[in-house]
């Protein structure tokens, strides 16, 4: 056998898959670039998730990790996921999905301050609108016999949000979902990425998929004004998560439309009746918003937006992204200086700290779980996202290399303890190509709930009576400020 072909031998994965490169490494599973072979030469680049082989002995995160599968089998829109395959090599369940070649979103931001390009408002608002399409989705998601599901994703944070090159969004990573019927789940876990939690998820009360609103409703404040909403140490970030201290934001930034703060604001209710009550609407105000402002977005123009993003960091042009106007010499529309963020630009490439301060505040597992007053063992804490060569895979680990590996993670627990900090995602060029499943990379917490279970159907009403009378924080004290003035003026008067 030639060297090539013991190579090859040594990264063959099932009947039908041979791994090409690790992608990435999560706290329950790890990511692959595969290939998939068919018949007279059929090909498709595929990614394999796999559990840790130091997982394998635990039937608990086994059948978490097969509900994933079952549950992910079942999605079939433009912005979720779309896994295709699940079976099980060399003792180590995994699941097959699709290739996407883009970047998780949080990936994106940074790439965008670190090049004074910072994300457009109207794509900002039109990639939160597709996540919210695949979020009603999949919260209206019904099983093989037609019964609704009650998916909650549970998760929603930047770095589960995947922009691929094309300007599609895709939700993505419902290993730590709950849904009604799923056969595992501990009653005592309530997992999450704390500084998107919801009030109750952060308060370990049950969630239903209001939760989800609330969670996507802060990374919308987080793009359309480059700032983090809870950012900071978990023993700070907690309390305000659970008595949600939101600051509306034109007391950030002035010039933030007001339609799209009544918008944002609706999404950050404290109680879920006051919230939309179904991501659909959540994602119909976004669109009302973007057509009332004459906004120009769409896939197209975010796959613009990435081409140009990539030729300020030097990168070439593509084609097929080049307009007309453009080939004729014209100058393109696209402005990145344009309304909201007509002074961000300058103050992004001058301001050395941009980039660092939306980063998360990173700590050790110790420090989160005293915030959350839980046993440190239940929060997990994931590895950054690698890219790594493909000759690594011949030392990829099996199950019979699990009692080494379970030593290894056990020394890395103690490191944690000890006041390690937590890793947050990978590189903006290890983001470049990304997985139709990415890896969890930031710190994911695990809390004692009350009660996990899924909601009862009460709770999925589609009645909004009561949304009208929701205010936010800036409407109320702009009433406030207006009613003082014309009480003063007709105190005056009556003088």
């Amino acid at each position: 056998m030639s060297a090539a072909e013991a190579k090859r031998e040594q990264v063959i994965f099932g009947d039908r898959y041979w791994l090409m490169r690790p992608l990435a490494v999560g706290g329950m599973a790890e990511v692959f670039l595969a290939r998939l072979q068919g018949e007279e030469g059929f090909s498709k680049d595929v990614v394999i998730k796999r559990l840790r082989p130091e997982l394998a002995r635990d039937k608990r995160v086994v059948a978490m990790f097969e509900d994933e599968a079952r549950v992910s089998a079942l999605l079939s829109h433009s912005n979720t996921v779309h896994v295709f395959d699940s079976g099980v090599h060399e003792g180590l369940p995994y699941i097959a999905m699709d290739y996407i070649r883009g970047e998780e979103l949080n990936v994106l931001c940074r790439r965008g301050l670190a090049c004074g390009e910072f994300l457009p408002l109207e794509h900002a608002v039109e990639l939160i609108r597709q996540a919210a399409l695949g979020m009603g989705y999949y919260h209206n998601l019904r099983d093989t016999r037609g019964e609704l599901l009650d998916l909650v994703h549970c998760d929603i944070s930047p770095n589960n949000l995947l922009v691929g090159q094309d300007g599609y969004l895709q939700v993505i990573d419902f290993g730590i979902g709950q849904y009604r019927g799923q056969r595992y789940r501990d009653a005592q876990l309530v997992p999450g990425k704390l500084s998107y939690m919801s009030p109750e998820q952060a308060r370990r009360a049950s969630l239903d998929h209001r939760s989800d609103i609330f969670s996507l409703g802060v990374v919308l404040y987080e793009i359309t004004l480059g700032k983090r909403l809870f950012r900071g140490p978990a023993s700070e970030v907690l309390p305000r998560i659970t008595s949600c201290e939101v600051v509306a934001p034109t007391f950030v930034r002035r010039e933030y439309p007001g339609a799209l703060e009544s918008i944002v604001m609706r999404a950050l209710e404290a109680q879920p009746s006051d919230r939309f009550q179904e991501a659909y609407e959540f994602a119909d105000a976004l669109g009302e918003y973007l057509r009332e402002q004459r906004m120009r977005t769409g896939a197209i123009g975010i796959a613009r937006y990435l081409d140009r993003l990539s030729v300020a960091e030097g990168g070439q042009r593509r084609d097929e992204f080049i307009s007309e106007r453009e080939a004729d010499g014209e100058d393109e529309v696209l402005d990145f200086d344009r309304g909201l963020f007509s002074g961000f630009r300058a103050m992004a490439s001058q301001d050395p700290l941009a980039v660092e301060s939306w980063e998360e505040v990173e700590e050790g597992a110790s420090a989160v779980a005293d915030a959350l007053g839980i046993d440190v063992h239940l929060v997990r804490t994931a590895s950054r996202a690698t890219e790594q060569p493909a000759e690594e895979l011949s030392e990829a680990a099996s199950p019979k290399d699990a009692d080494a590996d379970a030593d290894a993670d056990a020394d890395a627990d103690a490191d944690a303890d000890a006041g390690q900090p937590a890793i947050e995602s990978g590189d903006p060029q290890a983001g470049q190509a990304r997985t139709g499943e990415a890896a969890t990379s930031a710190s994911t917490v695990a809390t004692p709930a009350k009660d996990a279970g899924p909601a009862d159907d009460s709770a999925r009403s589609r009645s909004t009576a009561g949304n009208d009378n929701s205010k936010t924080l800036a409407f109320f004290m702009l009433l406030v400020g207006i009613g003082l003035g014309f009480a003063g003026a007709m105190l005056s008067g009556a003088l």
